[in-house]
């Protein structure tokens, strides 16, 4: 060969592979499906670039690609298909607080049993030397605790728009006038009661986290590993970065330091072809599609009957062919415009051009696919971030909210009617192009700040020093104490020379004169 041939050869290689292969480990102990559909392409992407990968969790893959090696967590039940509507027919207004204990109940079962698993004895005595561990922050950080023990910089991921006890760690500013808290369901838009509910939920919720979720993360990993960890709260303001379910065009503007990263829709990545019947349906549909689906966790089949009624009546009197996720095999009631299928491929429906509109639950790997793909929502949230992500929806012109505990003929008609409007459908195009365009997608933003975390040691020049002050220096209370302490005592000192000034004058001209004879 050549000597050109040979240095061009060598080029190529340089140009496909990185020059270096950092080790890197994934943390995932939380059994919810969905939120491992947003993690794993990242991992995929770095494992594709020649990083040597490891993942701990429940979603082994029955193929994993070259450098990507899974060591699967046992012993919990997926949360996949398994919620029923039962659960939401009655939502009282203190209902969020209700959903902190039950995901602060799913974090204690999911740690408890990733740190007595056999793939966190495997980690911790195979010695290798992480340069970066990847690691769910959720319900519960006790993953930190292994994080520690390997001694490696760790990057948080959070399938959800960021939660009011993430902002400390990572010293992100929350200002709850304009920042919605997770769980209610408001836009950047709030009226005053709005804001006050948002303010007390945001405060109370990152005290409750620090109670609760806190001291029960520190309790295992004591149990686990015994004594000399540091506390769980110093653990979490090590986070060098967090990356997050997000993205502007959707959840809205939010200041973000640089230590924050929006790579919201990292999981629309390929798209497969359809299927020959399902193309069929989609393509032959004169009149457009409505597709129906409430996402991986619920049973549609459990939907009540008069509820299930109103809706098959509303979707029987419009033109547009329906296709419904129905885990069932029938239907009752069935109009002759609507079709059911067990498991459809979701973000391949979405994009195709047929689909005018997306009656969802508002969960967030939706919402990110149909402002990926522009196409209207009927949203009808149910738990958690829903609420928030249906508002963010709706707030944009691209999607109309229809709670669940209002479903009727009437007003699922009226919510598809104001969905099929061309104002509708011209807003999601507007969120389609900003969601769609940036510089880079959010995988390779992703993989690019993996490797400068570990080049920079974990991203030290990017710490902000809030996540070392107080809570009352951070608020200014010190000084706001001190400025008002001064101000006190500036007017009393005038108060009482004024008075001592007055009070003589008085004085003297109000003695009584003496007669004199």
């Amino acid at each position: 060969m050549k000597p050109l041939a040979v240095i061009l050869a060598l080029l190529s290689l340089l140009a496909c592979e990185p020059a270096w292969s950092y080790k890197i480990l994934g943390l995932f102990p939380h059994p919810g499906a969905s939120h491992f559909h947003f993690f794993e392409p990242v991992l995929k992407g770095l494992a594709a670039v020649g990083h040597e990968v490891t993942v701990v969790s429940h979603f082994p893959k029955d193929d994993p690609p070259p450098n990507y090696v899974d060591i699967p967590l046992e012993g919990m039940k997926l949360l996949s298909d398994s919620v029923s509507f039962e659960l939401f027919e009655y939502r009282p207004a203190f209902s969020h607080f209700m959903e902190f204990f039950m995901l602060y109940d799913w974090g204690k079962q999911a740690c408890d049993n990733a740190l007595n698993s056999a793939a966190i004895k495997q980690i911790l005595e195979s010695k290798v030397q992480y340069d970066l561990i990847l690691v769910e922050q959720f319900n519960n950080d006790c993953m930190l605790g292994v994080a520690h023990l390997l001694n490696a910089p760790f990057i948080g991921l959070s399938s959800c728009p960021l939660m009011p006890w993430h902002y400390d760690r990572i010293g992100n500013p929350i200002n709850p006038s304009y920042i919605p808290a997770l769980f209610m369901g408001y836009s950047e838009k709030m009226s005053f009661s709005q804001r006050t509910a948002n303010f007390i939920t945001a405060q109370t919720f990152k005290a409750m986290y620090s109670w609760f979720n806190d001291n029960a993360a520190n309790a295992m990993i004591k149990q686990r590993f015994g004594e000399g960890l540091p506390d769980i709260k110093d653990l979490q303001k090590r986070t060098s970065m967090m990356f997050v379910n997000q993205h502007y065009s959707l959840s809205g503007p939010k200041p973000l330091t640089p230590a924050v990263v929006e790579i919201g829709g990292a999981h629309i990545q390929v798209f497969r072809e359809l299927d020959a019947k399902l193309k069929q349906l989609l393509d032959t549909a004169d009149h457009g599609v409505i597709y129906i689906s409430w996402g991986s966790m619920i049973r549609a089949e459990t939907l009540p009957e008069d509820k299930r009624n109103a809706l098959l009546s509303a979707l029987g009197s419009f033109k547009q062919r329906v296709i419904w996720k129905w885990e069932n095999e029938t239907l009752p009631n069935q109009p002759s415009n609507v079709y059911i299928r067990k498991w459809l491929p979701q973000k391949e429906i979405l994009c195709h051009p047929k689909v005018r509109v997306f009656m969802s639950h508002g969960g967030l790997l939706g919402s990110s696919e149909t402002a990926y793909c522009g196409v209207p929502v009927v949203a009808t949230p149910m738990y958690g971030d829903q609420y928030n992500n249906a508002a963010a929806l709706e707030h944009r012109g691209m999607g109309v909210v229809l709670p669940y505990e209002q479903i009727t003929r009437d007003t699922v008609y009226e919510s598809l009617k104001k969905a099929l409007e061309p104002a509708t459908m011209e807003k999601a195009k507007q969120v389609s192009y900003s969601y769609r365009n940036r510089p880079m997608n959010p995988v390779q933003t992703a993989v690019w700040w993996c490797e400068h975390v570990v080049a920079t040691g974990g991203l030290p020049l990017a710490k902000s020093y809030s996540t070392e002050l107080p809570w009352y220096v951070y608020h200014l209370l010190d000084v706001n104490f001190a400025l008002h302490a001064f101000n006190f005592v500036y007017h009393l000192c005038w108060f009482w020379l004024v008075k001592r000034v007055c009070c003589r004058g008085v004085s003297a001209f109000s003695e009584p004169k003496v007669k004199t004879n």
